[in-house]
């Protein structure tokens, strides 16, 4: 070795222990090419004592150091060159026990105070005996690479540290280890325990969408194996309750010198919630553009829960809306649920325990039925939603702006569960937009409808309306201004001038002078003028004008009303008219007018009320009391009680009384009077016509002589017609009695000879019976007629076809002849006995006067006359002339000998005197040879 690195100061170590060296190195005393490499290799190497001391050490241990030399540490103590001895006890052990130490890295001292990180490898040098007599080793600087090893596990802390504090999800793939890496994070953003995932690169690609796996891997594959770096991509990832998130995912590929990837890290960030706002931000702007073009309220709702649904997979949305009378709720939108469903929830009741939807209408407040199949609110709804996989429901109350139900919004899903946040913000953001939509929905309904009724209530009261954009030119009418114009109504508006020229002529130039001044005047206008319309018709209008100013007092707007008053004009016009035409009626009808207030006494009456009173004109009465001094003192009394019950008891003065004229003459007077009140019902003035009387009154007088006169008559009448009725009566009876007698006396002479007499005798007393009858049928039939208009039994209804069945069956017709009914008879009102007897004299005369009976019909029939009905009873008879159709109806008149007809002659008479009598009238149509038809008229209504 050379000397320079071997010298040592002569109290470094003892003769002996130098003796010791030299001997145990004399045989390398001679290897100077050993020595040469031992001082020039750059390696640090040394020997030391196991006492601490240096025994040798060449220059690249002392530029280690930061010596020039060795000879500046060779007297120094090992130990002193440990930052922690500690150190050195330890690597003297494991050379002790083990003879070597390897790559053992401690921290040595320099000369200038630094520090340096140094790897020892020795050995233990041993003499015969085992003990170790010095240590030959070498140092490497490994400095740079502790602090890139510090540097990194720095750098790994920071690492961890930001995975740690970020909030986004870390991760690492090792391609070489198959393995993926995730930060804690992982689990707080997707929900899976950290414990529990996949080691490998299928944590990750396992649960990316099916709808982006392809796109995701094919990105990532083309960073890893082209020359890119960096790779992003926004898929969505499935979270641990099966919900998706949007995730913005970012890698960095990290490659060796060789530019092969060796790993890949990066961060995934949350941006659910964001992409979601995006989304949320243009379907909110979607639906407004829908609400504000006026889109239907149905169509606009539609749209919101298709939308919707489009945004949150596996959910379902529904609107219900609520009745005018806020106690049910009405189907409103649903696209996705079948029309059975939504029809069985439409006017569902809203209540405590009505569903989902009805109870957070109730509550005014989210309700949320995690299972439909258990939750107590759908107890009588879930036979309606299990079957179409209906499992969970959430339903938000519809808020208006003032906070009132407009209708709930519901959220289906078809498993059970709670809602997430991002159900939480659509249902937030739904609900208000259909809130809009709903609210502007009504306010458009309310003021079309506002508009209808301002349109209908213009129409009927004839109050046309229109605006005048002053600086734009601009004239807009309404529908009635152009209806009472006579223009079309789809027109919409006039120009300026054209809607002044159609002002009737004579006015024209008047309407644009005061508009002119309006212009430049404050304050409002009224004006009346004519129109002309384009047919040629005259209006008249009367018109109401404001003008709006801008800020420099310019007239910016004029606003104005139209009213036709042509039909009022007209009533005025015609008004005055009455009046005139009233008030000369009342001058010629001698009627005069009043005018009383009960407060003041005060009395005000007309010129026609002083010739009433015999006064002369211009006297009238200015006080009650004037009036009542001229009223007959035996009145007097009875007019004060009336004025009394007028003013108390809210009466109408209505009474006739008399006056005494200054002349003395009485005159009687009609006095009609109301009695206008307040609000309150308190009396203000009474209002009445009176009326000259007097003439009435005396006819009245007279008439009620007469009436008494009449009375006694009446009486006298009916005391003859009760004596004429016992008079026929005895007359009947007297007559009758031997009428009976010759028919028994004859009958008996018949029969007791019989024998003895000859056919002409019995001829003769058959035909001596024949008259008895005759004269008894005469008697009756003189009885009834009497009685016909005298005597008077109580109506009913009578049906006529049952009455001619009655009939026909008591004449008992002859074999052959026929009896018909043309048509259905109607009922009438009679006595029936009276009209029974005009059926049997009329049917008994054509059965008993037609010569051919076996092949004789008669027809009954009716036909409607009016407030009459006409029956007519025709029969194929003989016929009748017509110059014996007067006489037929005379009592006791026949067409054929007395001796020849079984008639009285009184039948025919009794059928006019009943049907007269009855308010009817009879005719006859027949002529020798074509048969008769005899036909009356009865009263439809008769009571």
């Amino acid at each position: 070795m050379n000397d320079d690195l071997r010298i040592a100061p002569s109290h470094a170590v003892t003769r002996t222990e130098k003796a010791r060296a030299e001997g145990e190195l004399a045989p390398l005393a001679g290897e100077d090419r050993l020595s040469s490499f031992y001082a020039g290799c750059p390696v640090a190497l040394f020997t030391t004592t196991p006492e601490g001391r240096f025994v040798d050490a060449n220059r690249a241990f002392a530029r280690l150091l930061g010596y020039a030399d060795h000879t500046h540490f060779l007297d120094l103590p090992v130990p002193s060159f440990y930052c922690d001895p500690r150190k050195r006890q330890e690597i003297m052990g494991i050379l002790d026990r083990e003879g070597a130490v390897h790559g053992h890295e401690v921290e040595f001292v320099r000369l200038d105070g630094t520090r340096v990180w140094v790897s020892i490898t020795a050995r233990a040098i041993r003499d015969a005996t085992g003990r170790a007599v010095r240590y030959e080793g070498a140092l490497e600087d490994v400095t740079p690479r502790r602090r890139a090893q510090d540097m990194l596990r720095l750098s790994d802390q920071r690492f961890h540290f930001l995975a740690k504090a970020t909030n986004d999800i870390v991760w690492d793939w090792d391609f070489a280890a198959g393995t993926v890496w995730w930060n804690e994070n992982f689990e707080r953003a997707f929900g899976y325990r950290l414990d529990e995932l996949e080691p490998g690169p299928e944590s990750w690609m396992g649960r990316i969408h099916p709808d982006d796996i392809d796109r995701v891997s094919r990105g990532i594959h083309d960073a890893i194996d082209g020359a890119a770096t960096t790779w992003s991509d926004e898929y969505r990832f499935r979270r641990a309750d099966g919900e998706y998130a949007t995730i913005y995912d970012r890698g960095l590929v990290l490659r060796d010198g060789a530019g092969q990837a060796m790993r890949m890290v990066g961060s995934m960030m949350d941006n659910t919630l964001q992409r979601q706002q995006q989304i949320l931000l243009g379907w909110q702007r979607k639906v407004l553009e829908m609400i504000a073009l006026h889109q239907g309220l149905e169509e606009t709702l539609e749209v919101l829960c298709r939308d919707a649904e489009e945004l949150s997979a596996g959910r379902r949305f529904t609107v219900l809306l609520a009745s005018d009378d806020g106690r049910r709720l009405l189907h409103g939108a649903a696209p996705s649920l079948p029309a059975s469903y939504n029809k069985a929830v439409h006017g569902l009741l809203i209540g405590p325990c009505a569903g989902s939807c009805g109870t957070a209408a109730h509550r005014r407040a989210p309700v949320v039925v995690e299972d439909i199949a258990t939750d107590p609110l759908w107890a009588d709804f879930r036979h309606l939603a299990l079957p179409l996989g209906l499992r969970a429901c959430w339903s938000t109350p519809i808020l208006s702006s003032k906070g009132e139900v407009l209708g709930t919004w519901a959220v289906y899903r078809p498993s059970p569960g709670a809602p997430t946040p991002a159900d939480d913000e659509v249902v937030r953001v739904a609900t208000r937009l259909a809130a809009i939509a709903i609210e502007r929905a009504g306010a458009e309904r309310a003021l079309r409808e506002s508009r209808e009724q301002l349109a209908k209530a213009q129409e009927v009261a004839h109050l046309g309306s229109w605006s005048w954009d002053v600086a734009a030119g601009k004239l807009d009418w309404s529908e009635e201004q152009l209806r009472i114009h006579g223009l079309p109504v789809e027109d919409g508006g006039v120009q300026p001038d054209a809607a002044l020229a159609c002002v009737h002529p004579e006015d024209r130039s008047r309407v644009a002078a005061e508009l002119e001044a309006l212009l430049w005047r404050a304050g409002s206008g009224e004006m009346t003028y004519r129109i002309v319309r384009p047919d040629g018709a005259t209006r008249w209008i009367h018109a109401r004008t404001e003008v709006d100013r801008a800020h420099d007092g310019t007239p910016a707007r004029m606003l104005g009303t139209c009213h036709d008053i042509t039909e009022q004009r007209r009533a005025q016009r015609a008004l005055q008219e009455k009046e005139e035409r009233l008030r000369a009626a009342l001058d010629a009808s001698a009627t005069g007018t009043f005018r009383w207030d009960p407060a003041t006494n005060e009395l005000d009456w007309d010129e026609n009320l002083d010739r009433l009173f015999g006064l002369p004109a211009g006297s009238t009465a200015r006080h009650i009391d004037q009036f009542t001094r001229l009223v007959h003192p035996d009145d007097r009394e009875r007019v004060h009680e009336a004025l009394d019950r007028c003013v108390h008891e809210g009466a109408d003065f209505d009474l006739e009384f008399r006056v005494v004229w200054p002349d003395g003459s009485v005159h009687w007077l009609l006095d009609r009077g109301r009695m206008l009140r307040d609000a309150d019902g308190r009396p203000l003035t009474m209002t009445g016509a009176c009326t000259d009387v007097t003439v009435r009154m005396n006819a009245d007088l007279a008439l009620r002589q007469r009436a008494d006169e009449l009375a006694r008559l009446t009486e006298a009448l009916q005391r003859m017609n009760r004596e004429l009725d016992q008079f026929a009566y005895i007359t009947s009876h007297d007559l009758k009695a031997p009428l009976r007698g010759i028919a028994n006396l004859s009958q008996w002479i018949e029969d007791d000879e019989h024998e003895h007499l000859s056919e002409q005798s019995k001829r003769n007393l058959e035909l001596l019976r024949n008259r008895v009858q005759r004269m008894d049928a005469l008697i009756d039939a003189i009885l009834a007629y009497s009685r016909v208009g005298r005597v008077r039994v109580p109506t009913e209804v009578v049906a006529v076809g049952p009455l001619i069945e009655e009939v026909v069956d008591l004449l008992s017709p002859p074999v052959g002849f026929r009896v018909e009914i043309a048509a259905p008879l109607p009922s009438v009102v009679a006595e029936r006995t009276l009209l029974q007897q005009v059926f049997m004299n009329l049917l008994g005369n054509a059965i008993k006067h037609h010569r051919d009976k076996e092949s004789g019909r008669a027809v009954v029939s009716c036909a409607d006359a009016g407030s009459h009905w006409r029956f007519t009873v025709a029969d194929n008879g003989p016929g009748i002339s017509p110059r014996f159709h007067d006489k037929i109806f005379v009592i006791f008149q026949t067409l054929e000998a007395r001796d020849r007809s079984e008639g009285t002659g009184v039948g025919l008479a009794l059928v006019k005197k009943i049907v007269e009598s009855s308010g009817g009238a009879v005719a006859l149509d027949s002529d020798v040879g074509r048969g008769a038809a005899f036909s009356f008229t009865w009263p439809k209504g008769l009571v």
